[in-house]
């Protein structure tokens, strides 16, 4: 054998498959799946748990549809996101990052306890205050967690991997503010519930002091490659606060919506404000970012420049300037130099990848328990058993099988499939919504029919209206769909989340990583009060079959994507990573 040949072999690194399972070792990989839970629990409170608890006092699709404009903070948390940009905090007692994460979820927890008794039948706007707060502490928190899981990975596996633990530890989340909380709710009532999370988050704290601190760091005096290098300071000046102005009224006009939401006799119209005002908000918060980053890149080249990080010479407004500028367009303008054309593709791709889920997760519980609009009123037991137990164990198991496929084949041809089955299993929920004769033929065609309704007949056995064949027959039909939207979405959320983090930079991964995981929530949160109405115009049924039209959309986009980096050159000069 040639010394080439020695050298080959020699050189030759493992499978995909064995590095991954190797990385399971790292503490890291623990830390991960603990933060994911204090990313998920107050999620799985504010939006799913809570419209079940509405629903139980009455509350209309429409009003809860306004309501949900309350967790908007997660699907604009890149408006703040450059806050969190440099790793940097006032008291970092466990380093920077940890320090936010602690900071933040204690916060959390205590807002979850007195959401516990806001009574939301008699102070609903009560409840939308504890809730606007939860969910802004909470996105914020997402944002350094983000930043904190893409600055510590040290490959592609180590970001596959991460992401697949995310999405578990989320879905176990989902199984404590679901499953149990519907069945402590069934039997304790809904103080307990909401205190039984509030002590899980601050159990979850153990993830912040396992977690390693990340070694990206910066400081004054340090040289730093930026594009505003190359960029006169006036237009830098100009830019940053024609950005910062924008930014600022989008943050008010949602403030304003959701305040008069609340105080306003009689409340403003969700659908009113998503037509006339949500389109500006687009606007100013992407569009006009984005194409500032693109004049700026086009005018003054797409190679960035060392800069002296904070001279001793810089004024006060230049130093604002620097930062805010290398906080807003130094990640737009890295993703865009970095992707070119291909920049719009991914931002299209993510804002359009869960439309289908996010849009309609406000729902879930009204077409569960409600007797209304051709919802199925079941018993919160039976939801209990066939969402929050049986559908978690399918969501885990797609994420399970995700991250197995992607470790075999790669992130694309997941993401690709994920797009398909996300937007065919709403039509699984359609069938539901008719009665489910399609669910009964798939049955009978598989040979499951008796099996499967013999388990689903055992599980309702829990709720005492639930006895008999036929509630063994409702919760056989229930299961079956859940068991596909939810092995679906399993499937697709971990293949999505280890899609951006390929695109994301980690020098800019606060700034990048939120901006694209916002945009996978934007046109959901802003679309719910809208669906809410039409809910009640036109039934379930017509939502689930338009939900499985638009999910189309990202099907094309994303087969698109996928050809884009099959066919794509090098890249283009980049920011440091």
């Amino acid at each position: 054998m040639s010394d080439a040949a020695v050298a080959g072999t020699a050189e030759k690194s493992p499978p995909r498959f064995i590095r991954a399972l190797k990385a399971l070792r790292d503490r890291r990989m623990a830390a991960m799946f603990l933060l994911a839970l204090s990313a998920g629990l107050p999620y799985g409170a504010v939006v799913g748990t809570l419209n079940a608890w509405l629903t139980t006092e009455g509350i209309t699709p429409s009003a809860i549809g306004v309501l949900s404009i309350v967790t908007i903070g997660y699907a604009f948390k890149f408006l703040w996101s450059p806050a969190f940009q440099a790793a940097h905090h006032p008291f970092a007692f466990l380093g920077p990052r940890r320090t936010w994460l602690l900071s933040l979820q204690l916060p959390i927890a205590g807002l979850l306890f007195l959401l516990a008794f806001s009574n939301p039948g008699e102070n609903i706007g009560l409840v939308a205050v504890i809730a606007l707060f939860a969910a802004l502490f909470s996105a914020t928190h997402d944002i350094v967690l983000d930043a904190w899981r893409i600055e510590v990975a040290r490959s592609e596996e180590d970001k596959d991997l991460m992401a697949a633990l995310y999405q578990f530890g989320y879905r176990i989340a989902g199984f404590v503010t679901g499953f149990l909380a519907l069945l402590l709710a069934t039997y304790y009532g809904w103080v307990v519930v909401y205190a039984m999370i509030a002590v899980m988050m601050l159990l979850s704290v153990a993830g912040t002091l396992l977690a390693p601190e990340p070694e990206i760091q910066t400081g004054p005096g340090s040289t730093r490659l930026t594009f505003q290098a190359r960029i006169p300071e006036r237009e830098r000046t100009l830019a940053t606060l024609l950005v910062s102005a924008g930014w600022i009224a989008a943050f008010l006009m949602i403030a304003g919506f959701v305040i008069a939401s609340f105080t306003q006799v009689p409340a403003p119209k969700g659908g009113a404000f998503v037509s006339g005002q949500g389109p500006w908000i687009v606007f100013l918060t992407v569009l006009m970012p984005a194409a500032g980053a693109l004049i700026l890149l086009m005018r003054h080249g797409r190679e960035p420049a060392e800069i002296i990080v904070g001279p001793a010479s810089e004024t006060r407004t230049a130093r604002v300037i620097r930062v805010v500028f290398r906080s807003i367009f130094d990640p737009l303008m890295d993703l865009i130099a970095r992707l070119g054309w291909g920049a719009l593709l991914v931002l299209l791709l993510a804002l359009t990848y869960r439309f289908t889920d996010s849009v309609w997760g406000s729902f879930a519980f009204p077409f569960y328990l409600d007797d209304r609009f051709g919802a199925l009123h079941h018993t919160m037991a039976d939801v209990a058993v066939a969402s929050k137990f049986f559908g978690v164990l399918m969501t885990i198991a797609g994420a399970a099988l995700g991250a197995v496929v992607i470790s075999f084949v790669g992130r694309m041809p997941v993401l690709v499939t994920g797009a398909v089955l996300a937007a065919a299993t709403n039509l699984l929920f359609a069938d539901l919504s008719r009665g489910g004769m399609g669910i009964d033929a798939f049955l009978e065609w598989t040979q499951f029919a008796d099996p499967f309704r013999t388990f689903a007949g055992w599980a309702a056995q829990i709720s005492p209206e639930g006895q008999g064949a036929e509630a063994g027959d409702r919760m056989a039909r229930l299961m079956i769909a859940i068991a596909g939207e939810n092995l679906a979405g399993g499937f697709a959320s971990v293949a999505v989340v280890a899609y951006l983090t390929s695109v994301v930079n980690p020098r800019f991964a606060a700034v990048q990583y939120a901006l694209l995981a916002s945009l996978t929530m934007l046109i959901g949160t802003l679309g719910r009060p809208w669906l809410g109405a039409m809910i009640e115009t036109d039934g379930y049924y017509s939502v689930f079959v338009l939900t499985f039209w638009l999910g189309g959309i990202a099907v094309v986009l994303s087969a698109l994507e996928w050809l884009r980096q099959l066919r794509m050159a090098p890249g283009g000069p980049a920011l440091e990573t």
